[in-house]
């Protein structure tokens, strides 16, 4: 049977401080991929279909979702004000949990006593999972709930230091030319615009590259040096998105 991105239930999880970028490109590439999933494999999307999805953004879909360990306004890293859709208490059930940066990715004792670690560990651990992402410094994140050991990653540039004292079990990849690294269901970047091509990876990686192109080209995003590493056969080898 062909995947489907409705195959996938995507928590995203907030947090006060989290990066507004590392939660809206994510939830944007997915947004759209799932709301195409049902375009015929070699149909390119149309002026009609995409211009009657376009002016339907109001649309909520089933598979992706927002959480956090409150629905009160949460403040972003800069300034903005987000709501969650759940908490952890009533979030339905996941098999992809997305994991943004930002200031508050580094206020781990916080983190843990309002229940975000436990859940982001409860998630990644689940038989059913089926991705595990973060983006920039929502990697340290991962870390912390204790999903990256023995794993390769990477992360914000700046924080490589950082990472390799807070997360010493991690296989810190340091490579600034590239925007993401995945080892497995696991997917990290190194950089909040990263997360942009590392969702295009994921769709890429769940629903094949014919549909992943054609949802980069109709959203008109161009990275044309926008590459990353994926373990195979036990080696990283380079891939552009």
């Amino acid at each position: 049977m062909v995947n489907q991105m409705r195959d996938l239930n995507i928590a995203v999880v907030m947090f006060d401080g989290a990066e507004e970028q590392d939660v809206a490109g994510a939830w944007e590439m997915f947004w759209w991929a799932t709301t195409f999933d049902t375009l015929p494999e070699k149909e390119d999307v149309t002026e009609e279909n995409f211009s009657a999805t376009f002016n339907n953004r109001a649309m909520k879909l089933t598979n992706l979702f927002s959480v956090a360990p409150t629905t009160e306004p949460l403040t972003m890293s800069s300034g903005m004000r987000f709501l969650a859709d759940y908490t952890f208490d009533n979030a339905p059930s996941a098999n992809v949990v997305v994991v943004p940066g930002g200031e508050g990715a580094r206020a781990t004792d916080k983190l843990r006593a309002n229940g975000t670690l436990d859940y982001i560990h409860r998630l990644g651990t689940q038989k059913d999972n089926k991705y595990i992402m973060a983006v920039c410094t929502g990697s340290f994140v991962l870390g912390h709930a204790g999903l990256l050991d023995g794993i390769h990653c990477t992360t914000y540039m700046n924080q490589y230091n950082r990472f390799e004292r807070e997360i010493p079990k991690a296989k810190l990849v340091r490579n600034t030319g590239i925007n993401f690294v995945q080892d497995g269901k696991h997917l990290t970047t190194n950089g909040p615009c990263s997360g942009l091509a590392t969702s295009l990876r994921l769709v890429e990686d769940h629903v094949g590259t014919r549909k992943k192109d054609k949802l980069k080209e109709l959203l008109s995003f161009v990275y044309p040096t926008a590459k990353g590493l994926i373990l195979e056969k036990n080696s990283l080898i380079e891939h552009n998105v």
